[in-house]
Parts: C-alpha cells; structure tokens; sequence
C-alpha cells in the first residue's frame, strides 16, 4: 500500500519482498530513503538495514520505520534518531507523505550527484517507472488467469489480492509462485494461501513490479497449484452438494 501510494505522487519507488530481497535491491539502486517494516528476518545475524549501513556510500542512508504497538515499546537495533524516523501503525497518507518529503528534503544539502537524485525522485518525469504493472477487478479476470499470464511472462513481483476484509500476497520470482500469504479471519501461508486465493472470484488485484528474493518455500509449478487447486475446489463444492441434498 505505501508503495502504491509513493508512486502515484510521482515518487520513484523499488520494491522488496522480504529482507534479503531488501538488500539485494539497496546495493543495486541505492535508495535516497527507505521504508520498512521491523518485523523482518535477520540477514546472517544482522537486521538488514544494520547490514546496509556497513557498505560502502550507504551508511548515511535515512530509514522511516513503520512499527506497531510491539516495535514501540522495544529498541529498534541499528534506529539512530539523528537520522532515521518512526511512523506508528496505522497512520494517514498525509502524515506518510509529510516524513518522506522532509527526509528527502534533509538531502539536499548532500553532494550534488545524490542532489539530483533527489530532485528527480520528487516529481514525475520521463523516467518515472510506474510501480504498478497491472491492475483491475477479480470479476473481469480471475485469480487462476492472472497467474497464469504472470509464469507466461516470467514476471517478478508481489500479486496484492483483496477481497472484502481478506487480502492476499502472491510472492512471484519468474514467473514462478514461491510464498504466499492470506490475512483474514484465519492466516494462510504457503500452497495452502495460494488455494485459499485461486478461488476468490471478485475483489481487486495490484501486481507490483519489484525484486522478490529469498527462498521457494512452495517448491512446485504454477501448473501443479493450478490443477490442486481446481481438485480441491471440486471437492469442496461436491461436499456442498451432498450436505444440500
């Protein structure tokens, strides 16, 4: 949601799907503010904002860390409150916006290489890459599909699904499904959240473009999901139909 957010008011923005994806994605763009979670795994024993600021032209890098009551009431590792901010869970877009300008606007008093980033990252302009590569309503193309097009196109991102008080994170690296988690009423991870999602028939879907590393924790192909998924399906609606006869 907050990537979303940045991006559509013009900000340019890379997206991460887990710690060491974070890592990965710093050392590869170096990011002039980032925003993350506290909640993350450690990166060989180290949180992974604590291992971005040892490398090179990356120590002075500002974090905006968005905690929840838990993270408040315990020392963030590596938090130094010259530079780096907290916004407490949940927030108002207004409020997410007004940090991030003036973390931002802290740089500008930097060297004029990173100067230029900054002003670039302000405002939209020709190289701006909108973070959102698809987007649209579950009831005009499905779950199944969606994913479907995705391995065909050996796309990498996070597929956000939401429907009603639900939501769903597809986590895709080629093309390939390799975690999954749904938030509702009852927390599903692994094949068993991409089942849960394969069967939602309305709501929206976001696919976000953006590095997803760590490990498949699924370990099997779009098409076995599909086909398990469509078998459980069937299942579930036949005990339907006997219960209703």
């Amino acid at each position: 949601m907050v990537a979303t957010l940045l991006g559509q008011r013009g900000y340019l923005v890379n997206l991460a799907g887990d710690a060491q994806g974070a890592l990965a994605c710093a050392v590869k763009v170096p990011p002039d503010l980032v925003v993350t979670t506290v909640s993350l795994p450690a990166v060989d024993g180290w949180s992974w904002w604590e291992r971005m600021h040892t490398l090179p032209d990356l120590g002075a890098t500002p974090i905006l860390f968005l905690t929840g009551t838990a993270d408040d009431a315990s020392e963030i590792r590596g938090f130094d409150p010259s530079r780096d901010q907290r916004l407490h869970k949940p927030f108002r877009v207004e409020h997410l916006e007004k940090i991030v300008s003036a973390q931002l606007a802290r740089l500008q008093g930097m060297p004029s290489q990173r100067a230029a980033r900054v002003a670039a990252a302000e405002k939209p302009s020709a190289g701006h890459r909108p973070l959102s590569a698809l987007r649209g309503n579950l009831d005009q193309i499905s779950v199944p599909s969606l994913v479907t097009l995705l391995e065909m196109e050996h796309k990498t991102g996070i597929l956000l699904l939401e429907q009603n008080d639900n939501s769903a994170r597809l986590f895709i690296r080629r093309g390939r499904i390799i975690r999954a988690e749904v938030d509702g009423p009852e927390r599903l991870q692994g094949a068993v959240a991409v089942y849960a999602a394969l069967d939602w028939t309305e709501g929206q879907f976001d696919f976000l473009v953006g590095d997803v590393g760590g490990i498949d924790e699924i370990q099997t192909s779009t098409t076995f999901l599909l086909i398990e998924g469509a078998r459980r399906s069937d299942e579930q609606n036949q005990g339907h139909e006997k219960v209703g006869s």
